[in-house]
């Protein structure tokens, strides 16, 4: 003779634990099984025959529990079992031998600080407020092994519901790390990628096409040139121009050699060659700019023509007397 049995037991969440995160156990089926101390075994399986035409196309599982029958004699049970997941919770339902049958329903309820609240129904100690975890458990089986079968069942997913719960624990830890440290991540770079950020300066590009190039102030001890480059841009030389230390070396050794204006004028450019400045003129030789070389006046031609032609007209008088 088989005797049905119906209990609830409703269990309260604690703080910091999200909806989300206990959906997304519930609906683990593996992990549910796992959970439960008695399983030792389990695999999925396709349905049965005797599979209602609902629960047919459910997710079935072969399971293997060990229990302990009396002190000191253990023994294994098997028997299939189907979930059907639900939007707040999970319906299994198990098929044991000896006519043992038993339907659970998970549920997840409860409201949180900033949910508006619901009532709660009366009579089973639900929690106002937060969320909590409730499980509805429809049995049948034989009157004789009732009380042990229940007993067994209300301990063993006791603890499954505190593994839940810490492994809920777990997931919001790991969740909350891994979004701090995207925040973390995303502020670096939004600082790096600001150009108006301290630390990497006035881009070179500037967005009016009126405005230089180049800043200035981006470097304030160079000469709008990186150290390594000089005014043509080649790699390897000494900048363009050079700024001299302010009257360091003058008190450090007390010598006249390095006071401010012996530096500058060794260290400065010198200044431009008047000889350079212009341009030659119309008609004046380019060998004029060099101070070194002194041009020689060149005759005319005319004046340089008369004397040659002197010069001919007597040996032509000569061969004639001759």
């Amino acid at each position: 003779m088989s005797k049905r049995t119906v209990f609830t037991t409703i269990t309260a969440l604690p703080a910091g634990i999200t909806r989300e995160t206990v959906i997304e156990t519930l609906h683990n089926h593996f992990e549910m099984i796992d959970l439960n101390p008695l399983v030792i075994e389990r695999h999925p399986i396709k349905a049965p025959r005797k599979a209602s035409p609902e629960e047919f196309h459910s997710i079935w599982y072969h399971v293997v529990d060990k229990i302990n029958y009396f002190p000191g004699y253990t023994g294994r049970t098997e028997f299939d079992v189907c979930f059907h997941d639900l939007n707040n919770g999970l319906q299994t339902h198990v098929y044991a031998p000896l006519g043992l049958d038993i339907k659970d329903k998970w549920t997840l309820g409860g409201t949180l600080p900033h949910e508006p609240k619901e009532p709660v129904e009366i009579g089973l100690g639900v929690p106002k407020d937060g969320l909590w975890l409730r499980e509805d458990v429809d049995m049948r089986c034989n009157i004789v092994a009732t009380g042990f079968v229940r007993k067994t069942l209300k301990k063993a997913h006791g603890t499954l519901v505190e593994r839940l719960v810490e492994k809920a624990h777990l997931r919001e830890t790991e969740l909350h790390n891994h979004r701090l440290g995207e925040q973390q991540s995303n502020s670096i770079l939004s600082y790096y990628s600001d150009p108006r950020s301290p630390g990497m300066g006035t881009p070179l590009h500037s967005p009016n096409p009126s405005q230089p190039m180049h800043n200035v102030n981006a470097y304030p001890n160079a000469t709008q040139v990186h150290p390594s480059l000089d005014h043509r841009g080649s790699f390897g030389k000494a900048p363009y121009s050079y700024s001299p230390p302010t009257g360091g070396m003058q008190q450090a050794f007390g010598d006249s050699r390095y006071s401010q204006s012996t530096l500058e004028s060794r260290y400065s450019q010198p200044p431009p060659d008047p000889r350079y400045s212009q341009p030659p003129t119309q008609g004046q030789d380019v060998r004029m700019m060099d101070q070194s070389y002194n041009p020689v006046e060149l005759p005319s031609s005319t004046a340089s023509s008369k004397p040659r032609t002197a010069e001919l007209d007597s040996l032509s008088a000569q061969s004639r007397r001759s």
